[in-house]
């Protein structure tokens, strides 16, 4: 039976430990909730995988173990502990070479990018487009995709000017909890501030937001951004725009409200 050790990142030395092991591997430490480790008879970190909310992250196995099939026990791990916390379907941001790796452990690939994909191993997002169905209309549809924090007269402009340019609007706010005004509180405002202009949905876990985007396994920083931005509209557009029958997806800045 294979020993899986969680490793208490708060204390120096174990912390080290799995950066050193992650470098080993071209990978970076980020946040994690958890992070379980499979070592050797002399404490050398054979493989590893974080978790952190709904995400996989952190995920390396040593060169000389990839032979040994110590990946299927350490998710397993994994999303038991997911599961004990009330989260069902997991999502994993990941290199394109490895999207085999992580489909033999039940995972199915939603969006690519160049340097990154985005996966998942439930039907978390077959749910929302079911939902998003349901609100699907006849005509010329639009969307524009918001965090809103808060809710300014610069998103009610971009709204306003929107609405004019289609049959119907739909406003789909960033969930993730990562902003000041809590999720609740911004779909609040953005519903009274759309009222007559837009439908304002709920948001889901399927906008890839920067806040939230995974960078471990990125070699250079500075593709970040770009990469994020690719898996959004992918996502989008392969998905979302789909399921509304959306053709047009509005974008703008309110530098100065």
């Amino acid at each position: 039976m294979t020993d899986i050790q969680e490793m208490p990142l708060s204390v120096p030395h174990f912390r080290r430990k799995v950066e050193d092991f992650l470098g080993r591997n071209d990978l970076r430490l980020e946040d994690v909730d958890v992070y379980l480790t499979i070592q050797d008879p002399e404490g050398e970190i054979l493989a590893g995988g974080g978790l952190k909310g709904d995400v996989i992250k952190c995920v390396a196995v040593s060169e000389s173990a990839r032979s040994q099939g110590l990946s299927a026990p350490l998710f397993s791990r994994l999303i038991s502990i997911a599961s004990e916390r009330g989260i069902t379907n997991l999502k994993a941001f990941t290199k394109p070479k490895n999207e085999s790796v992580f489909a033999s452990l039940g995972f199915h690939t939603l969006a690519y990018a160049p340097k990154a994909i985005l996966m998942e191993n439930g039907r978390g997002l077959e749910s929302y487009l079911e939902y998003l169905k349901k609100h699907r209309k006849d005509g010329r549809n639009g969307a524009i995709v918001m965090n809103a924090n808060p809710f300014t007269n610069g998103h009610q402009y971009l709204v306003r000017n929107s609405s004019q340019q289609v049959d119907n609007l739909y406003v789909i706010p960033v969930r993730e909890d990562v902003s000041r005004f809590p999720y609740r509180e911004r779909l609040q405002m953005m519903e009274s501030g759309c009222d007559g202009l837009a439908e304002v949905l709920e948001g889901s876990a399927y906008q890839v937001s920067s806040a939230t985007f995974p960078t471990y396994f990125l070699k250079d920083l500075s593709d970040a951004s770009e990469t994020q931005m690719r898996l959004d509209l992918d996502l989008f557009g392969r998905h979302i725009a789909p399921a509304l029958g959306i053709t047009v997806r509005f974008a703008g800045s309110e530098p100065a409200d």
